[in-house]
């Protein structure tokens, strides 16, 4: 995996977005490492009135988990192909703190 400042690229993370937001960067970096994950797939960034930062999860059919990261000004879709959705998960919610 290589890192440039907010983008990351290479390994797992597929080259057509390669920018993540502050608060989505450990999760996501987190998953990365699992051997179970086998894609991550950087999503669209939105702006938002300024909040507490959190994560949420949707499945979205075998192997794919879409994690909502939002920052304290911005949320981002990202979504990560994984063959055990709740060992990613749990990664992911504990980097996040």
């Amino acid at each position: 995996m290589a890192t440039n400042g907010n983008h990351l690229q290479g390994g797992k993370f597929t080259a057509s977005h390669t920018t993540v937001i502050d608060a989505a960067r450990e999760p996501v970096i987190a998953a990365e490492k699992l051997d179970c994950v086998t894609k991550v797939s950087l999503g669209h960034i939105k702006k938002l009135p300024n909040g507490p930062i959190s994560i949420k999860f949707m499945d979205e059919g075998e192997g794919c988990l879409l994690a909502k990261i939002r920052g304290v000004a911005f949320l981002q879709e990202i979504r990560i192909y994984t063959t055990d959705k709740q060992r990613t998960k749990e990664t992911m919610s504990r980097a996040l703190r």
